[in-house]
This record gives structure tokens, C-alpha cells and sequence, in this order.
């Protein structure tokens, strides 16, 4: 099994090679933030939305309002990072998303 995985990774990281879509560190996209660049935004969405939207989908269900948390989770994220600097940024963003998505289902 673990051969498996570790081919679907490797192509996976071929195919963003050959996309010429490398996508940035956590440090550097956390600078970015530092420094109010909205190019921050952008380098978390293409990293870390197929991340994120797993999260909300597995607890929305909806199309629409899984949209929705992905675009508060960025705003969240935007708002929250220049006094603090998370130390695990895709934890930090998946535990944004798990609680804007369960605030989403509870007000349905």
C-alpha cells in the first residue's frame, strides 16, 4: 500500500512541475500576509483549497455553502495572521474551516 501512495504523490508533484504551479512555502505565504500582499490569498486558495474544501464538504454537504466557508476561511485568515503567526498553516486554516463550516450548520 504504501507504494501506491507514495506514486499517486509523486505524480501529483511531476504534474504541478510540469504546470509550472509551484506552490509557495508556509513561511513565505505567511510573509506575504505580514506584508497586506493579496497574493497571499491567492498562494493559500491554490495550495490548500483542495484541503480546506474537503473539510467543509465532509461536514456541509452543500456546494454553496462550502463556497462560502472557503471564502470566510480566507477572510478569517487575512484578518487573523498579522498579530499572530501560526506555527502550523495547515492546521491553522483546517481548524478556521471546521469551525466556520459547524457556525454554517448550526445556523441552518
Amino acid at each position: 500500500m504504501k507504494g501506491a501512495f507514495y506514486n499517486c504523490k509523486m505524480r501529483r508533484k511531476q504534474k504541478n512541475r510540469r504546470k509550472g504551479s509551484a506552490a509557495l512555502e508556509d513561511n513565505d505565504i505567511i510573509e506575504l500576509y505580514f506584508a497586506r500582499n493579496e497574493a497571499a490569498i491567492a498562494e493559500t486558495e491554490k495550495k490548500y483549497s483542495g484541503y480546506c474544501g474537503a473539510v467543509a464538504k465532509n461536514i456541509l454537504n452543500k456546494r454553496e455553502d462550502e463556497e462560502e466557508c472557503l471564502n470566510d476561511t480566507w477572510l478569517s485568515a487575512w484578518n487573523d495572521i498579522p498579530p499572530s503567526r501560526p506555527r502550523f498553516f495547515r492546521a491553522y486554516l483546517g481548524r478556521i474551516t471546521r469551525n466556520l463550516s459547524l457556525n454554517i450548520l448550526r445556523r441552518r
